[in-house]
C-alpha cells in the first residue's frame, strides 16, 4: 500500500543551479526506482544553514512530495544516506490536513534563483 509522503532535503551548495537540479534528479530517482510516485517537487533555493553541517555553511534545501510503499522508505533512507551530495534530509507523512505543495508559496530567494 502507497502512503503520501513529503520530504525536506539540503543539498551541498556547492557549484551551480544546474548540478543542484541534477542532485535532485538523484534523490527523486531513488524514489521512483523503488516503485514511487513523484506527486511535486519545489526548490527552495539557497540558504545559510543555522550551524555548519558536514563543514557546510549553507545549502541547497529542495521540498518533494511523494507516494510510496511503507516498506520502501526504509530502503530509501539507506539510498540518501549513501547519496554524497545530501547534507540533511527528513521524510514525514503527509497529512491531510496540511496544504499541498502547489498552494505553498515560495520564498523570494527561490523566485530570484530561477
Amino acid at each position: 500500500m502507497n502512503r503520501e509522503y513529503e520530504a525536506l532535503i539540503i543539498l551541498k551548495a556547492t557549484g551551480t543551479d544546474a548540478e543542484a537540479a541534477q542532485a535532485v534528479a538523484q534523490v527523486e530517482e531513488p524514489i521512483k526506482k523503488l516503485g514511487g510516485q513523484i506527486d511535486g517537487s519545489k526548490p527552495y533555493g539557497r540558504r545559510r544553514l543555522a550551524y555548519r553541517i558536514a563543514r557546510q555553511q549553507e545549502g541547497y534545501y529542495h521540498f518533494v512530495e511523494f507516494r510510496l510503499a511503507t516498506e520502501q522508505v526504509d530502503e530509501l533512507k539507506r539510498l540518501l544516506r549513501l547519496n554524497e551530495s545530501i547534507v540533511r534530509f527528513l521524510i514525514l507523512t503527509r497529512s491531510d490536513h496540511r496544504h499541498s505543495l502547489a498552494q505553498a508559496p515560495v520564498p523570494a530567494e527561490a523566485k530570484a534563483a530561477h
